[in-house]
């Protein structure tokens, strides 16, 4: 009868258990000195070696040999074969109620039959009902000096109080990858089956940090290859995208290009993939390429191949870190809607466009990185002005540097309102200025804001003109300015105005209007192709 390879190779001793270090030398310790607790609550993610565990300390208690555990003498081998009746496994998803508990704490009065313990290892055991561990309570608190509990549990927080603070507890950690790749290593040569390096990495990544799912996908590949087992093979029995495609698609969102964007996602689903799958990857590649953005050391957040790390790294340069931050914001929500979603081409099609093209993301982020865009074309010289009037180009900029709006209130107005407490704090802050605080005490008398193109005014009122007045220098001016592009990161142009200058300027308004709509129009503003 086949036997499935997490089972074959399930550690046999402390040597064998993956990842635990921190745990494998407290059990050893608490052995070797006597010191051994009468209950214990293992908790982490499945597949991380919590009932194995479980199973390797029961025998090292009871173990007679000096190496615990031997699994040689009768006691460790009578353990190995399940036919002690001394070493207890109880399921609490199916054994979960009072009368289960209550039958647990009867076996408990009597000692055990052949070894120095009696242990009883209690699987998922925030499943027990209420009831069920009031019952388990009062064995806990007064337990037998014979007895050791052994509670294993994926979700801790489902378990009273009352509870854990009567146990030791340990938490067993996801498995690295690097770990998950030595274990796969090992048994792939016991099994003498060859393997790609990359496709064992792969087959890690995608085990999330459990050892049992990660020997479960090995197995299928090892079941689906014939000679060896390639990455190729893995990517097409998890249903992934390859790392090639990964990086191909993710150039095409980086460079704005729609048309090849959209074209790989549906030659994606022409394969047959699963879609959320690529969702995930995609997540999972702008996450490491911001990672490589922000950090240069790597070894313990990114798990991939040198090689893979060096395209990241040079993809990170073309990319910036809050476009990275927009761009996983979608995702991220795209992977929580499509859940619910009955057409998830659709949704996810919507979310390539908006990462690959800001124009279509309503977002406060993508709106001021169209803004920059917008900035840096006419700075470059790639929006132009043809003249169809004798209105002097310069004359129109001379009077909109003056003309201040009324009414309208800006996203960017927004921004400066929302921000302006941290903008004064940051001021205030500042050890590097030794006026910095009476700048931010000035700048709290300042009544409203008014954006016009790139040019931010602090209104004051009358009754503080003496605040403007004392602001009004230029060094002064240039400190406020470079504050608040390091806080919001947007750069303005600063003038400081009292609110009858602002009446004063809009009885100009009619005229401006006019002039600026016989000067421009349809055919006024022309965006050269560069």
């Amino acid at each position: 009868m086949h036997k499935a390879l997490y089972r074959t190779y399930r550690p046999q001793n402390f040597d064998d258990v993956v990842g635990q270090k921190h745990i494998v030398k407290t059990l050893k310790n608490q052995i070797e000195n006597n010191n051994i607790s009468h209950a214990y609550l293992f908790c982490g993610t499945r597949g991380t070696g919590k009932t194995s565990t479980a199973k390797i300390f029961s025998r090292a208690i009871n173990c007679t040999n000096d190496i615990k555990p031997c699994n040689e003498c009768d006691s460790c081998k009578f353990i190995l074969e399940n036919k002690s009746i001394d070493i207890v496994e109880i399921d609490a998803a199916s054994n979960n109620s009072v009368d289960d508990i209550r039958e647990l704490r009867e076996s408990v009065k009597y000692s055990p039959t052949n070894f120095r313990y009696k242990v009883y290892i209690i699987d998922e055991v925030h499943m027990l009902s209420q009831g069920a561990f009031n019952a388990l309570l009062k064995t806990l608190e007064e337990p037998p000096s014979y007895v050791i509990f052994i509670l294993a549990t994926t979700e801790p927080q489902k378990i009273p109080a009352t509870i854990l603070s009567r146990c030791q507890r340990f938490d067993f950690k996801r498995v690295s990858v690097k770990d998950l790749v030595s274990r796969m290593s090992y048994i792939c040569e016991k099994e003498n089956v060859e393997i790609e390096e990359r496709a064992l990495d792969l087959i890690a990544r995608n085990s999330q940090g459990a050892l049992r799912d990660a020997l479960s996908i090995l197995e299928q590949c090892i079941s689906f290859s014939e000679d060896k087992v390639f990455y190729n093979d893995v990517v097409d029995i998890l249903g992934l995208v390859n790392v090639e495609s990964l990086f191909d698609i993710s150039n095409s969102i980086i460079n704005k290009d729609t048309k090849s964007s959209m074209k790989f996602l549906n030659e994606f689903i022409l394969w047959g993939k699963d879609i959320k799958n690529l969702v995930d990857d995609l997540i999972n590649h702008f996450r490491s390429i911001m990672i490589c953005k922000v950090s240069d050391d790597l070894d313990d957040i990114i798990s991939l191949p040198d090689e893979t790390i060096a395209v990241l790294k040079n993809q990170a340069n073309s990319v910036e870190v809050d476009d990275l931050i927009r761009i996983l914001n979608i995702l991220s929500k795209t992977k929580d809607d499509i859940r619910f979603s009955t057409n998830q081409r659709i949704l996810v099609e919507i979310a390539i466009m908006k990462i690959a093209q800001p124009i279509f993301d309503d977002s406060k982020e993508a709106l001021l990185k169209r803004i920059e865009a917008l900035e840096d074309a006419i700075e470059n010289g790639a929006v132009v002005f043809r003249e169809n009037s004798d209105y002097k180009t310069d004359d129109l900029i001379d009077k909109q540097d003056t003309y201040i709006p009324q009414e309208i209130i800006s996203e960017e107005v927004s921004l400066i309102e929302n921000s302006w407490s941290k903008i004064l704090q940051n001021i205030k802050n500042d050890k590097t200025n030794a006026k910095s605080v009476s700048y931010a005490s000035l700048l709290s008398c300042v009544k409203n804001f008014k954006v016009n193109g790139n040019i931010l005014y602090l209104t004051f009122s009358k009754d503080y003109e003496f605040a403007k007045n004392r602001l009004y220098e230029e060094n002064i001016i240039a400190y406020i300015k470079d504050i608040i592009k390091d806080t919001i990161k947007r750069e303005f142009n600063l003038r400081l105005i009292l609110d009858d200058e602002i009446e004063e300027v809009s009885k100009e308004k009619d005229e401006y209007e006019e002039k600026l709509y016989s000067f421009v129009d349809k055919e006024i503003l022309e965006i050269v192709d560069k």
